[in-house]
């Protein structure tokens, strides 16, 4: 583990990052919602997450990637004051990875102007934000479909200014 995590870079999105980071946030929705959201709602997660909207959210907010040598392993983007997709791959979530995603955008957010951090957390994500300050503002149900419910989090999180 440890050197797995030695060889991490965080940099900013590239547009060659493309197809990993769709391939990276269809399996991770597949592997973290598919045991909590029924199948209507996971289908949902992946059309909003789909690849016109991951290039629009890269074009006009700020997405960065974390790479072990040539193996994508997570990304997250801020679009203005909202964070979306931070996606860490199954096999390395818990290491830290996620946190260092929301530590970097949140700097970024921070250098921006930013003073306040918002987000929509799924089920599996939400202790990882309240750990990290978050706050929830409003507990959400949005019916996908008939009986089939996707239960979410509005968070938000104040940001310390920087000196």
């Amino acid at each position: 583990m440890t050197a797995q995590t030695e060889e991490l870079a965080i940099r900013r999105f590239q547009e060659s990052d493309l197809e990993e980071v769709c391939r990276l946030v269809r399996a991770t929705v597949d592997t973290s919602y598919a045991a909590v959201y029924p199948p209507r709602v996971v289908e949902f997660f992946h059309q909003y997450h789909e690849r016109a909207i991951i290039v629009s959210d890269a074009t006009g907010g700020y997405t960065l990637v974390v790479r072990s040598g040539e193996k994508l392993v997570a990304t997250g983007t801020r679009v203005g004051t909202t964070v979306r997709r931070v996606f860490v791959r199954d096999d390395w979530q818990r290491r830290g990875i996620g946190h260092a995603v929301m530590a970097e955008l949140e700097v970024e957010a921070v250098k921006a102007g930013v003073a306040r951090l918002d987000l929509s957390a799924s089920l599996p994500a939400k202790d990882f934000y309240l750990r990290l300050g978050y706050e929830i503002t409003s507990e959400e149900d949005y019916e996908v479909a008939p009986g089939q419910h996707l239960e979410y989090y509005e968070m938000a999180k104040q940001l310390a200014a920087s000196d």
